[in-house]
């Protein structure tokens, strides 16, 4: 059921609507730092209304206020949060954008009071229904929540061929050997076990070292420069003086993203190679590179390897409405068709209310 303007006795002012709060958010762009000083009295006289919902000595949050605007002629209201860091106030509004509200500047309120008046206008009606305005006001396309991937992924991977990979995982562990000092070309020939399991066809033709330096990240840390590609004693010089750090020699395959794949070879500690995904956009290479490196009997550790089967079968939970992980998040449109594909596997986060003062 949705709400039409004065229902509950609350009438929301027209004027105020969700595109214009969409306008005054700029669209989710990044964050809007405004340096006002009644606009900043405002904040925090909002603030003040209802205790933290986090403090320590460095900061205080807010978590569930509340504004009421019009969307297509029906009262709705949008969650933010507020945090109170170094005198300054941050506030998040879900999947519109941020503000940064800082003392002095101009005198004169701005146009972005009028979502804090209408935020403590709609306080009453919260307090007299005991937040139950929200269950008819909160739209399911703002609300968060979460859902198993194998509701809303287009492809997952069969039970079977999990239980596979990894009873063929647990078996190489229990055989491989020990390793522990290596060769840059040593090095660059597993990298190349990867990349030939990985992109196929792609890297036909091609040497180890043109495979690395067409997917790795290219900060190298002077990987590349050990004169002697043979010599073991050679790269564990360069490995183990350090002077690599920063930059990204392990990263096979480089992401835009956090980062893609990573190699990382043996070390005293751990006596064999270490794959690693972070961006699960790599997903399927990666378990890829684990399949091959088992059947070329390459001492390894797979350390995401859970997760990313997890994640491949899809037993993983997506956040919805949330862009906290682009790779594991649902954006949920209501619609007849979505109501009845995801509408009854969606886990919804309960509705928080404020404590108030």
């Amino acid at each position: 059921m949705r709400l039409r303007a004065g229902s509950w006795g609350f009438q929301a002012p027209e004027d105020v609507t969700y595109y214009d709060l969409n306008y005054l958010l700029e669209n989710g762009l990044g964050e809007k730092a405004i340096q006002n000083t009644q606009l900043y009295d405002l904040v925090r006289k909002l603030s003040r209304m209802a205790f933290p919902t986090y403090e320590d000595k460095y900061d205080k949050r807010w978590e569930c206020f509340y504004v009421s605007v019009m969307r297509s002629r029906h009262l709705i209201t949008v969650p933010f949060s507020i945090l109170e860091y170094q005198k300054d106030f941050f506030v998040w509004f879900q999947q519109l954008g941020n503000l940064c509200v800082k003392h002095g500047g101009e005198r004169a309120e701005n146009e972005h009071g009028q979502i804090f008046r209408e935020t403590m206008r709609f306080i009453p009606l919260i307090k007299a229904t005991d937040g139950k305005i929200f269950e008819k006001t909160i739209p399911y396309d703002i609300r968060t929540g979460k859902v198993k991937g194998c509701y809303v992924m287009k492809r997952v991977m069969p039970r079977k061929e999990k239980k596979k990979i990894f009873e063929d995982y647990d078996e190489h562990m229990k055989e491989q050997e020990e390793m522990f000092d290596i060769s840059l070309n040593d090095y660059l020939n597993v990298a190349a076990v990867c990349y030939r399991a990985a992109f196929k066809g792609k890297a036909g033709g091609l040497s180890p070292l043109e495979m690395y330096k067409k997917w790795a990240d290219g900060r190298d840390g002077g990987m590349l420069s050990v004169k002697k590609g043979s010599s073991c004693k050679e790269f564990m010089k360069w490995k183990e003086n350090g002077r690599w750090a920063g930059s990204h020699p392990f990263e096979i395959v480089f992401s835009w993203h956090e980062h893609g794949i990573h190699l990382y070879p043996p070390y005293k500690e751990e006596p064999h190679y270490s794959l690693g995904v972070t961006n699960y956009a790599y997903a399927e290479s990666f378990v890829e590179m684990v399949k091959a490196l088992i059947k070329n009997r390459v001492p390894f550790k797979a350390r995401d390897l859970e997760n990313v089967l997890n994640y491949l079968s899809g037993e993983t939970y997506f956040e919805v409405n949330s862009s906290n992980d682009i790779f594991r998040s649902f954006t949920y449109a209501p619609s007849r068709e979505n109501k009845k594909l995801y509408f009854g596997h969606i886990e919804w986060d309960e509705i928080k209310i404020p404590r108030w003062r």
